[in-house]
């Protein structure tokens, strides 16, 4: 009986390269092991108990190989269709996450929270912005909580709490509301946040 011959060391380094290649492909699926997103359908409801649709997408960096969801979150983008003239508006946030998005008076108010380790844009910038998104399309200048209408109280888009794993699950899904605040009451950003999110007008 023949023993079969031994692999030449080129053949098995090229065999165990692709061994690890697959594997990771398989662990960390087509994102690739220093990044991934999150990304879901959710709807959101307004102050006047209106629901839209928005599609949000989480950025993240991977912090340890071992783990498919350890990362820090690096940029939010969103999009929703914000009626005529306007039609679809996407944008993204580079150390932001989005925590509201309200309408009145044919304006769009998108409200910012900093993403956690994220430094200011400026020293001694902890401001968190609300853009407004006007009716012909373009942004107007950052304002504070203050300026906005008083109807505003509440966050109204869900945080990515407690952690990147803890809403993996709602990856490529539609999130609808009774789910989302269920998740939400149990996961605050922080104690209190259900009654009042926006705080105190300053």
């Amino acid at each position: 009986m023949r023993m079969p011959k031994s692999l030449p060391p080129a053949a098995l380094t090229l065999l165990l390269a692709t061994t690890v290649l697959g594997l990771g492909a398989w662990y960390f699926g087509p994102q690739g092991p220093s990044r991934f997103t999150l990304e879901w359908d959710e709807e959101v409801q307004l102050h006047d108990a209106r629901i839209i649709n928005i599609h949000i997408r989480r950025s993240y960096e991977r912090q340890s190989l071992l783990s498919r969801w350890d990362g820090l979150h690096r940029a939010t983008e969103i999009s929703f269709d914000a009626g005529p003239p306007i039609g679809r508006f996407t944008m993204s946030f580079q150390a932001y996450d989005v925590a509201l998005i309200e309408h009145r008076d044919q304006v769009w108010y998108v409200g910012l929270t900093r993403s956690a380790n994220a430094p200011p844009t400026r020293p001694g910038d902890w401001q968190l912005p609300f853009l407004m998104l006007r009716p012909d399309g373009r942004m107007a200048e950052p304002v504070n909580a203050g300026s906005l209408p008083p109807e505003f109280i509440k966050w109204n888009v869900m945080p990515a709490t407690p952690d990147p794993e803890g809403v993996a699950s709602f990856h490529n899904t539609q999130v609808r509301l009774p789910e989302k605040m269920r998740h939400w009451a149990v996961h605050p950003r922080s104690q209190g946040e259900d009654v009042v999110r926006l705080g105190p007008k300053l």
